[in-house]
């Protein structure tokens, strides 16, 4: 599509590089500034023990500062507590994030509200490994972590996994959520298999929605929220409401999220239509405090999506070949995707007030449906349901000079159902009914010795067993250990190495995938002798915090990860020839999911930030390559980027302003040539207006300020060549009762 002269316009490795020096040049200097050892050490130890002790209150008092600061207009003071936010993803147990011995994102609330996305793609993209490609349309947009995309990743909900990973060669997007209801996105890049198993070859994208918790203002027995914003690039009209309230041991929420949007508007002046459509989203939470240490919490969420557009949401647009009148006509159907969830958790915690145990029983249910057109296509509807459990039981053991253990016991569960329906009442389609389920059992020991020094070991047994319509089945299981060794010399540095496997069963889709009963563009064919997905990765990195670099009111920080992954079996999407379709009346390619025998991946990840007083930096890069090992071929991996932002707020007014830069570098050495796309930078400007001493808060961004016209690397569908968003004008207001 893009030829070798168009690649060569590129943003330059060098320049990335240049600017990730410019930004982290700071936080490398000083480091003489440290306490003395053993004042330092006593200083480490007194902190770390108030975070032990109760990690979830710590947080939250921090909150309760910022949120005051913020209240009466004074300068928010940047320290060393601000930068300790919580993440659990990574270990199952709580830790701050500058301690966890792993490549970790955290997309917080105000990250999101900053945004004002109608999808998470616009916080997802500016995390390094990380993106949300497939085009400008909702429902096109696929998570990717690492190159890998799909069931290669875990997706979570509150802890219940989202597995739907429907349509032709994944083409439908695996994550339906409105923004409105995300209180915290976690992203561990990195396979994870043995605390998650199957599906985390890439990595764990965890998604916690909001609670009346996480909303009530302090003193208060309930609340509500009402926004509302438009977005000029995408005819982008939302709102939602919300209300809350906690009375005695018994807290509720109840929110409400709609949105409607038209034609896009391009990059360069171009427009991608049609797409017009509108989606409704509904969250209900209940939690009831049975004593100070266990709760009990439900969670039901509904979400739907109904469009006019292109069969394929990642396409600009389709024809199809109508041989009544011997000519192409535009392939538009009417669309819609139903997502719902059902969630159901009991968390105990121990005297001191940590968790120590978790059960999470899940029900998930994605329903996608497309009308009929003409008389060439009945339409039809397919859905994948998930049933599962998570159950896990953290101890915790001072055995003196063997150390201070945590341990975490659990197991998991789900089977998933997939049924397709066509709408003349038959069954089959291009993915036959069929039905998986996976199980596991896994235990982890994070022993903490004197000096520092923490090693981690971790063991998984995980098998899944795959039953399809047409009686083929498959069966596999494997032993998944992992290994990580930290050490922590003072308060400021953090040092990691580690090793692991991991793997992934082959979906129902993979296997069986069969769209050949009529003469279609394209064939996707079976194939039920697919070996699942193991690798072996090794991780090393390390994380530095320092406050008072150089002066009493900053703040630094800086995250590492390298990491090299052997792979064999990874199953890929493979062209294996070509045939003549009457409907298109031409040859048309031959797709079928295959194993890549021997497969390599290394990369680096690095995030850093500078705080002083009322400014604010940040800067991510990253760098990835895969190699089919026998052959040399570059396969599926996302382009080098650099994501940097710098803010100031004027604390009197309670106004903050950010520029936004994001450079990505182009993807030229793809050896599918099609997939190769050119690099770019865009520009954006964001605005946050939260007036002191009263509920109103307005945000306003540009994005894609110079209206730049250029195109994600897609790994999946290497064919549709659709520019992104262009310049987009964003306006929310919001007030809180």
């Amino acid at each position: 599509m893009f030829s070798t002269h168009v690649c060569a316009r590129r943003f330059h490795r060098a320049h990335l590089l240049s600017a990730a020096a410019i930004f982290l040049i700071p936080s490398f200097a000083a480091h003489a500034n440290e306490l003395p050892g053993k004042e330092r050490e006593s200083a480490a130890s007194t902190r770390q023990a108030a975070i032990k002790k109760n990690p979830e209150q710590s947080s939250r008092n921090t909150s309760k500062q910022l949120g005051a600061h913020v209240k009466t207009g004074a300068a928010v003071p940047i320290s060393s507590n601000a930068a300790e936010r919580l993440v659990v993803t990574a270990t199952r147990t709580p830790q701050r994030i500058q301690d966890v011995p792993a490549s970790v994102s955290l997309i917080t609330r105000q990250d999101i509200e900053r945004r004002m996305s109608s999808s998470l793609a616009d916080v997802v993209n500016r995390l390094p490994d990380a993106d949300m490609a497939g085009g400008a349309r909702t429902e096109g947009q696929i998570p990717e972590i690492r190159g890998f995309n799909g069931r290669d990743i875990i997706l979570q909900i509150d802890g219940a996994r989202r597995n739907n990973d429907t349509g032709f060669a994944g083409f439908s997007a695996p994550l339906y959520i409105d923004p409105a209801f995300v209180q915290s996105v976690e992203v561990v890049m990195g396979a994870a298999s043995t605390l998650y198993g199957s599906g985390s070859m890439g990595g764990v994208m965890s998604i916690k929605t909001i609670e009346a918790k996480d909303l009530l203002a302090p003193g208060r027995t309930w609340g509500a929220d009402l926004d509302g914003g438009y977005q000029s690039a995408n005819e982008n009209a939302k709102g939602s409401a919300k209300i809350y309230g906690k009375w005695g041991k018994f807290d509720a929420l109840l929110a409400y999220a709609g949105q409607s949007f038209n034609t896009i508007h391009l990059g360069g002046g171009q427009k991608l239509a049609p797409n017009d459509g509108t989606s409704n989203s509904a969250l209900l939470k209940l939690g009831y405090d049975i004593s100070d240490r266990i709760r009990i919490d439900f969670g039901q969420q509904f979400y739907y999506i109904e469009n006019y557009r292109p069969d394929n949401a990642q396409a600009k647009h389709l024809q199809i070949y109508d041989s009544s009148i011997g000519k192409y006509v535009p392939y538009n159907q009417q669309t819609g995707i139903r997502q719902d969830d059902s969630t159901f958790h009991v968390t105990t915690h121990d005297a001191h007030g940590n968790e120590d145990g978790r059960l999470t029983l899940y029900r998930t249910k994605n329903t996608s449906w497309s009308g009929p057109f003409q008389s060439l296509y009945s339409g039809e509807t397919q859905t994948l349901e998930t049933y599962g459990f998570d159950i896990q039981k953290t101890l915790r053991k001072d055995f003196r000079r063997f150390g201070n253990h945590t341990f975490v016991i659990g197991s998991n569960y789900y089977r998933d159902i997939n049924h397709t329906l066509q709408k003349n009442g038959q069954g089959g389609g291009n993915i036959p009914d069929g039905q998986q389920q996976v199980y596991g059992f896994y235990g982890s020991d994070e022993i903490k010795f004197p000096h520092g020094i923490v090693l981690t070991p971790s063991l998984r047994y995980d098998r899944y067993n795959t039953f399809a319509s047409d009686s083929s089945t498959s069966t596999s299981g494997a032993i998944l250990p992992k290994i990580t060794l930290a050490w922590h010399p003072n308060r400021n540095w953090m040092v990691y190495l580690s090793w692991g496997k991991n793997y992934r069963a082959p979906t129902i889709q993979e296997t069986n995938m069969n769209y050949i009963v009529t003469p279609n563009s394209y064939y996707f064919l079976p194939n039920n002798k697919l070996k699942p997905e193991s690798a072996r990765t090794y991780e090393g990195g390390f994380s530095y915090n320092k406050s008072g670099l150089f002066s009493t009111k900053d703040h630094a920080s800086v995250r590492a990860t390298g990491f090299y992954e052997d792979a064999t079996n990874l199953i890929q999407l493979s062209v294996i020839g070509h045939h003549w379709s009457p409907l298109y009346q031409r040859n048309e390619i031959n797709y079928q999911y295959t194993n890549i025998q021997h497969a390599t991946r290394y990369g680096i990840e690095l995030r850093a930030t500078y705080n002083i007083e009322n400014i604010n930096f940040g800067l991510s890069y990253s760098h990835l390559r895969v190699k089919d090992a026998n052959t040399g071929a570059n396969l599926l991996a996302q382009p080098d980027k650099v994501a940097a932002d710098v803010s100031y707020t004027f604390p009197k007014i309670g106004l903050t302003a950010m520029y936004s830069l994001t450079a990505v570098e182009a993807q030229d050495y793809d050896s599918t040539i099609t997939r190769r796309r050119p690099g770019y930078m865009l520009h954006d400007i964001l605005f946050d207006w939260q007036m002191p001493g009263k509920p109103w808060r307005v945000n306003f961004a540009v994005t894609n300020l110079t209206n730049k016209t250029y195109y994600m690397y897609k790994s999946i569908s290497s064919n549709n060549d659709v520019p992104e968003i262009g310049r987009s004008f964003r306006f929310n207001i919001a007030y809180k009762f």
